[in-house]
């Protein structure tokens, strides 16, 4: 397709966006122009990987077409673009350890011999006003310019971000991408964009609406929902040989539908045919150089919907404001932060053991075949994964009782009588529900 047909294209997309779904001559030729970006994205994905090895680093790579959702909403929330200079069709992502490693990896692929970069955008150094941060560097083959190739290389705490942003917007219909429809969610994840730059009135903040949206309890649930079912699923996926590409369907209220396939072209055309069906499914269809649930859990979060970093960092922001409450002699405020986060800790630690309890459940559906021989082998390894966090859960009560113990105000007055009751209560309270629930499953 020449500049002027694509241009043209998106002119039609956008005619066809007011009247809410595409027409299928107009879907046709999007998918055509679409899929036209899959071999340079292929090149530059493998290219990639040689980089990453030359670091002798575990990135985690992928690479997608971009969503025809994401093409339609971004055509017609920038009405004077040219379609031809969208330059994100097709898109590969680096995953890293820190932004050390970023710049790195721009290094090696300015002294590559077969690549070049169009252009670059630097959300590091001058993060946009929501909280994102990635380098967008836009690629192509030095012998081959038609197509531009978006590569996104970001640290692993900037990917946890973006991925939340997703989730949210999944849960609780924010639309932060697009339109930042809910202020006060938009504000909620500029401020865990500081991460270790917060103060004790924005860590209050961030705790206001973790209590008001019950945002963590919402996770965990759809967390403990999905784990299994999708462990499942990928157990199968790693018996299968050479399925590198993996469509992955997601709803708000279901669990998560992973399908591997060995050939790109399968994928796509299954991928084609779930949006002709339902222009608004949640669906996304990448590629990884071998099937590893670890690395796609983290590269796509937003879609596994199994764990996220964020629950770790909210206890770590709630037990920071209880030491501080309490050092500070703030009773009222430290008697409310640590019943919201004892409350908390024990959802968590109940939604975990569910998840428990539900392997032993299909332990006892096994049969004698070979999938469930090779799911009994993974169950144990599953069990483990969930009382360690459970364990680690535990562990985090102990310090912050350590904590109180340190701080306590000491005294005989009315005042620190009653403070004292109250926190011990609190605690022995909590203490005797988790270990009800641990104890059920045997965790010590």
């Amino acid at each position: 397709m020449t500049n002027g047909e694509i241009n043209r294209l998106g002119d039609k997309i956008r005619e066809n966006y007011i009247k809410d779904s595409l027409e299928e001559n107009t879907l046709n030729e999007l998918q055509i122009y679409r899929t036209s970006h899959k071999d340079s994205l292929a090149k530059v994905f493998n290219a990639m990987c040689n980089l990453n090895r030359k670091m002798g680093k575990r990135s985690i790579i992928t690479y997608r077409i971009k969503r025809f959702e994401s093409i339609i909403g971004k055509l017609y929330r920038f009405p004077k673009m040219e379609f031809s200079r969208m330059w994100d069709i097709g898109g590969c992502r680096c995953i890293v350890n820190n932004n050390e490693e970023v710049y790195e990896f721009k290094e090696l692929i300015e002294k590559s011999d077969i690549l070049v970069i169009r252009k670059e955008k630097d959300y590091i150094i001058a993060p946009q006003t929501e909280g994102y941060k990635s380098l967008h560097l836009y690629i192509s083959l030095k012998n081959d310019t038609n197509k531009v190739i978006e590569l996104q290389i970001r640290n692993k705490d900037d990917h946890n971000w973006a991925t939340l942003v997703e989730i949210t917007d999944l849960l609780f219909d924010a639309k932060l991408k697009e339109y930042g429809k809910d202020k006060e969610l938009l504000r909620f994840h500029f401020l865990l964009s500081k991460r270790s730059e917060l103060s004790t009135d924005e860590k209050k903040e961030i705790a206001k609406t973790i209590k008001k949206y019950k945002y963590f309890e919402k996770l965990s649930n759809v967390f403990s929902r999905n784990y299994i079912q999708i462990r499942k699923q990928w157990l199968n996926i790693e018996s299968k040989n050479n399925h590198n590409y993996f469509l992955i369907e997601t709803k708000k209220d279901e669990v998560p539908k992973i399908t591997s396939y060995r050939k790109f072209d399968e994928a796509e055309e299954n991928y084609f045919n779930i949006y002709k069906n339902n222009q608004t499914a949640n669906v996304v269809l990448t590629h990884l150089p071998k099937p590893d649930y670890e690395q796609i859990s983290i590269a796509y979060s937003n879609y596994i919907l199994t764990f996220h970093s964020f629950l770790d960092d909210s206890y770590e922001i709630f037990e920071r404001l209880i030491e501080k409450t309490l050092v500070d002699k703030r009773y009222f405020e430290f008697i409310k932060y640590f019943t919201l986060y004892n409350e908390i800790v024990y959802n968590h630690v109940n939604n975990l053991m569910s998840e428990v309890f539900e392997v032993y459940q299909i332990s006892k559906r096994n049969s004698n075949d070979l999938q469930n021989y090779k799911l009994k082998q993974k169950e144990k390894d599953w069990v483990q994964d969930i009382n360690n966090q459970v364990r680690k859960r535990q562990d985090k009560q102990k310090r912050i009782q350590d904590s109180m113990r340190q701080n306590i105000p000491r005294g005989g007055t009315l005042g620190n009588y009653i403070f004292t009751f109250i926190s011990k209560r609190i605690a022995r309270k909590y203490n005797k529900r988790i270990k009800k629930v641990a104890d059920r499953m045997e965790i010590k």
